[in-house]
């Protein structure tokens, strides 16, 4: 378990720590790139959102919990254009152009 460990989804940003954690593949195979509330059964269960959409919901939920909105927002600015859903969006936004 010690690499699960270390696993963040790379759509959301959460920390990926038990196998419950992890989303699943359309086969009900667990997938380690995405937890279960961005992807299950081989999709992304807010299909169609926007990186900024997506940081807003983020912030959103971390004020919820506890966290300063500009903790918050910092946070998800740093993070998640770093992360492999949001990368791979940018690249075609850069082929389209």
């Amino acid at each position: 378990m010690g690499t699960l460990e270390k696993n963040i989804c790379q759509s959301c940003g959460m920390p990926m720590i038990n196998m419950t954690d992890f989303g699943t593949d359309s086969d009900g195979n667990i997938n380690t790139d995405y937890c279960h509330y961005c992807y299950q059964e081989g999709e992304f269960t807010d299909k169609g959102i926007s990186l900024e959409e997506k940081m807003a919901r983020n912030i959103k939920i971390a004020v919820k919990l506890g966290m300063t909105k500009a903790t918050a927002s910092k946070l998800a600015r740093n993070t998640l254009p770093k992360l492999r859903r949001w990368r791979k969006s940018k690249k075609v936004k850069q082929v389209v152009k």
